[in-house]
């Protein structure tokens, strides 16, 4: 299985970075998804990466910590914040509360967009099942 350390090595995804929550870097990604929506917590599963331009929290620091709280204890892989179109650099309170819980907090450039980061790591994800069933 796809694990954070794994996406940072994507050359693909060159300048991806980890700016919080190192000790998470083994987690494991079953899937990825958006989250753009504050209420979206009911239909998160374990294991998701979550990416985000940033912009339901961008001025809600009381949202910042919450997201980062709730999709910790659902035990999401990690969260993935898209930079410079609503944040110029990810809030310290999310950068401290990710520390706390061990969240993989991570940094995208401006130049991906959120459905060729997904397809990216759907395609790597998939190649690495299909190798291991051919190993099989």
């Amino acid at each position: 299985m796809l694990t954070i350390k794994d996406i940072l090595e994507i050359k693909a995804l060159e300048g991806i970075k980890i700016v919080a929550g190192e000790q998470g870097i083994h987690n494991e990604i079953a899937l990825v998804n958006i989250i753009e929506n504050p209420d979206a917590f009911d239909w998160l599963t374990p294991n998701e990466l979550l990416l985000t331009t940033g912009y339901i929290f961008q001025d809600d620091e009381a949202l910042q910590n919450k997201i980062i709280q709730e999709i910790s204890k659902i035990n999401c892989a990690g969260l993935v914040i898209k930079m410079r179109r609503y944040l110029q650099k990810t809030p310290q309170n999310m950068i401290d509360i990710a520390n706390q819980h061990g969240l993989p907090l991570l940094e995208l450039p401006y130049n991906y967009t959120l459905s060729k980061v997904i397809s990216i790591i759907n395609e790597k994800a998939s190649g690495r099942y299909d190798l291991l069933n051919r190993k099989s």
